[in-house]
């Protein structure tokens, strides 16, 4: 399966936004949400009465703008308590060409498009930010962090546009994932939770070492998107043309989970053949 006349072989609109239905179980006990996406947590003593300053974004609710602050900086502060701890999420979607493939059920792309969808919408859902940091030959695409629905439905339809345009792009040589780290490392707020969907192909030689600085200032979480031949790969030797020669070789032991471990990289596996909408 490598094309888009077959099901699951293309990321849709439809299908993403119909995934909303499944969020809700973002929801941390004891906290409450809000529109600008802060949760306010429990009160511990008097850090509730006390304030501070940041300026305004994008997104943010302007009744919490404080208008002495933002007369004597020249710019718009938003006030908020201590108490309300931002949550910020940026999704990366590794739509490489080696992710554009599958032999059941989807495209390990689009299992990583829908397993992505699911956890913007249970954030969304949390009154987190959310934002998108595709990754494909050719090119990067992102969306800032924001809250409320809305952002996520731009997510949503920057991740069709972002797969479409991955399908269409000829594989002409992909670069490493450690760059997609390098830039949600550079995008993310300190604190925040990166997830990232890919099968950890080509992870780049300094993939270690780029993981490591973003876990420094945030939380990091892999989706590793697993296809059937991963899970249960065939025996035998297999005859592999390469150029002129003809060779026999055996399907390698996937050493991805290996490899996260090692690093302490949370890892959840997500298998492309199920969850693909009938």
């Amino acid at each position: 399966m490598t094309g888009r006349s077959v099901p699951g072989a293309e990321v849709t609109l439809e299908r993403l936004i119909a995934l909303r239905e499944e969020a809700g179980a973002g929801m941390v006990v004891g906290e409450s949400r809000s529109e600008t996406g802060h949760r306010s947590g429990r009160r511990q003593g008097r850090g509730g009465d006390i304030f501070d300053l940041r300026p305004f974004q994008h997104g943010d609710d302007p009744r919490h703008i404080d208008a002495a602050a933002s007369a004597r900086s020249g710019r718009a502060q938003l006030r908020r308590r201590h108490e309300e701890l931002e949550q910020t999420v940026l999704l990366l979607a590794d739509f490489r060409h080696p992710m554009l493939w599958g032999t059941r059920g989807r495209l390990r792309s689009v299992a990583a498009a829908e397993e992505l969808a699911r956890v913007g919408w249970r954030a969304v859902a949390a009154g987190s930010r959310v934002g998108l940091l595709v990754l494909r030959d050719g090119g990067a695409e992102a969306l800032v962090p924001r809250p409320r629905e809305q952002a996520m439905l731009d997510v949503a339809g920057a991740l069709v546009q972002g797969h479409a345009a991955a399908l269409e792009t000829p594989g002409q040589g992909s670069e490493p994932l450690s760059a997609a780290i390098l830039r949600a490392t550079a995008m993310a707020r300190p604190g925040a939770s990166v997830v990232l969907a890919t099968g950890m192909d080509l992870p780049g030689a300094d993939f270690a070492i780029a993981a490591a600085a973003l876990m420094q200032k945030c939380r990091l979480e892999v989706l590793l998107i697993r296809d059937a031949l991963h899970r249960d790969p065939p025996r035998g030797i297999f005859s592999v043309r390469i150029g002129e020669r003809i060779l026999g070789a055996r399907f390698a032991p996937w050493r991805a989970p290996d490899l996260l471990e090692e690093l302490a990289i949370r890892t959840r596996v997500v298998d492309a053949a199920e969850g693909a909408a009938a």
